[in-house]
């Protein structure tokens, strides 16, 4: 019987992502499970009159494709137009999702009270109608990147951070006090938990591990669990095979769709192996008949 291919797209990033480690992590999980593993850069792919290949691989005769990150930022839309072409779950999860439903906009019914937009003095009257302390974050950031607390009547480090960044999209977010006992990350897999582990902030803000946070051990509570299964499901219904999902308490942070780092750190943390149950969710998950949407 001939081995499950899987093709992970991967290129050099301009600036690297401390503690990411899913170029190396992922390949060897599913290696290791007995399946031939295919490492591509993005933009390796092409189409010809017989379809779309990755060097000389059909990616009609694999049985997954998974990108590792956005790739380069040039010919992204193109590079997914392409994709999209795919048959329902050969990617890990779908072109659609990668644009939509990556980052901190998704799931927003789920996250302390919020305010999106590109202009910064609707975000300062925001901040005057209601007093307090704020967390200001690009949209779609990364890695904790420009994200500062925010009392009422501090305009002046709003513009200059949305001055630096010019036409993005900011979220002015109620400032949660448990972000100081540690941020959740939970990696669901083929609409399964994975595993789960807590990210500490060394300044009371910034959680992520690129950003100098620790990582320690965790169970989720009762009520982590509830809206963990919720977001899991749905997940799983829109064909988003992996992702990782941030809690504060019981309050969304962050749905990462793109690259969601903490399988590495999952395993070193808890001295075990998850790449079994990773492979299994997701061979689960790419393997129809699928469930209706």
């Amino acid at each position: 019987m001939p081995k499950p291919q899987v093709i992970f797209l991967i290129s050099p990033q301009p600036t690297a992502a401390p503690r990411n480690d899913n170029a190396k992590t992922l390949p060897a999980a599913f290696e290791a499970q007995g399946w031939q593993v295919i490492i591509a850069r993005h933009r390796s792919l092409r189409r010809e009159p017989q379809g779309l290949f990755v060097g000389a691989t059909s990616l009609q005769d694999v049985d997954l494709i998974w990108p590792v990150g956005f790739g380069p930022r040039r010919g992204f839309l193109d590079w997914l137009q392409l994709l999209n072409d795919l048959p329902r779950r050969r990617m890990i999860n779908t072109p659609a999702s990668t644009v939509l439903q990556h980052g901190k906009g998704a799931w927003i019914e789920f996250a302390a009270k919020s305010h999106i937009a590109d202009d910064p003095s609707a975000l300062i009257a925001a901040m005057a109608k209601e007093p307090g302390d704020w967390i200001l974050k690009p949209l779609a950031g990364s890695f904790g990147q420009d994200v500062i607390r925010l009392r009422s009547g501090e305009e002046n480090q709003l513009l200059q951070i949305m001055g630096r960044r010019q036409g993005e999209y900011f979220v002015l977010q109620r400032f949660l006090p448990g972000i100081a006992k540690g941020e959740t990350r939970t990696l669901v897999a083929g609409g399964k938990i994975l595993g789960s582990y807590l990210r500490v902030p060394t300044n009371q803000l910034h959680a992520n591990l690129a950003q100098q946070g620790s990582a320690r051990r965790t169970a989720l509570s009762e009520s982590q669990q509830r809206i963990l299964r919720q977001i899991a499901a749905d997940l799983l219904a829109r064909d988003i095979g992996f992702a990782a999902v941030d809690l504060v308490d019981t309050a969304l942070m962050e749905v990462n769709v793109a690259n969601p780092g903490g399988f590495g750190t999952l395993n070193d943390l808890y001295d075990s192996d998850f790449g079994p149950a990773l492979v299994q969710a997701v061979s689960q998950f790419i393997k129809p008949p699928f469930p209706a949407t």
